[in-house]
């Protein structure tokens, strides 16, 4: 008999091959690389980019503004969600100031990131700031308010040490909001960083797909957008080993 997890490998692997199969079809019908570039095309052209250092050195800058941009963006989220989720007139006053940033479009910021940090390092470390700061925060208010209020009620009968309330009751109830906002935001993060450095950057993957765009180069353009999928996929396995690992200590703790 066939358990949960090997039917979610094989639902994987399929979907997988039918995409590739589809993909295959439809770069023989156009027949051009010009237009689609083929699986085969495409990856060895992945092949060429892990097999130089300049190809390393790209996949690593865009990785470092990325994470630099995302660790920022919590830092900050958790200090504005538990001021939110604790203080009910900050929640009201500071949300439709969130919601707005977080319905400013990606291009609006693109456009002022040339004026306020210049075109290079900086200006894609704060478009993916920009973008998944309000994002958290939201999510951390929502799981701080979230909390089962009869714990509360607990800790302060037993006056448990306000430090102790924090962390173990109303950051736990956070946790799963955290989570949930930080797998929306991955994705989010990558197709951020690439646009910014597109648009408004020097180096990193999204400025030499920009450069391949000009060269008419397009199997490279289709072989770096498959560098971003697959940092993508990475980055939620990942999170998710962190997430168990976190969810075995805690219980043992």
């Amino acid at each position: 008999m066939i358990s949960s997890t090997e039917k979610r490998t094989l639902s994987t692997i399929l979907s997988v091959a039918i995409l590739l199969l589809l993909w295959f079809l439809a770069a023989e019908i156009v027949s051009s690389d010009f237009l689609l570039p083929g699986p085969v095309k495409t990856f060895e052209g992945l092949l060429a980019i892990v097999s130089s250092t300049t190809g390393w050195s790209t996949i690593a800058e865009t990785s470092a503004k990325a994470f630099i941009g995302l660790f920022m963006a919590l830092l900050f989220s958790l200090v504005a969600g538990f001021v939110m989720g604790l203080i009910e007139t900050v929640y009201e006053l500071l949300k439709p100031m969130v919601v707005v940033l977080q319905s400013i479009p990606i291009v609006s910021w693109l456009a002022l990131a040339i004026f306020w940090w210049g075109v290079g390092f900086s200006s894609p470390v704060y478009i993916v700031f920009l973008t998944l700061f309000p994002i958290f925060t939201i999510n951390v208010a929502e799981g701080v308010r979230n909390v089962d209020m009869k714990l509360v009620e607990m800790a302060k009968l037993y006056r448990l040490p306000r430090k102790v309330v924090l962390s173990k009751i109303y950051f736990s109830s956070a946790i799963p909001f955290i989570v949930s906002s930080m797998r929306v935001g991955i994705g989010i993060m990558w197709k951020s960083v690439a646009v910014a450095e597109f648009m408004v950057g020097t180096s990193g993957i999204g400025r030499v797909i920009a450069d391949s765009k000009y060269s008419i180069n397009i199997v490279r353009v289709f072989s770096y957008t498959l560098v971003l999928v697959i940092l993508g996929i990475l980055t939620e396995k990942v999170l998710d080993l962190i997430m168990k690992k976190g969810t075995r200590y805690a219980l043992k703790s």
